[in-house]
């Protein structure tokens, strides 16, 4: 069994989040307007949707 200091664990997991965010926040953007409008979204609140997609634990 390999152990790895708290340091790198902890950098791997924000790692894997922001991963994570990004991959939320693409395909957030990829919605069109149309899209978007039915949903009641504003283009400028992809970024809050793809940190609750992400960062939801």
């Amino acid at each position: 069994m390999t152990f790895f200091p708290a340091s790198l664990l902890e950098r791997l997991g924000r790692s894997r989040k922001l991963k994570a965010y990004r991959k939320a926040r693409a395909e957030a953007e990829a919605l069109s307007d149309e899209d978007l409008a039915d949903m009641g979204l504003k283009r400028y609140q992809l970024g809050h949707v793809a940190r609750v997609r992400a960062f939801r634990t």
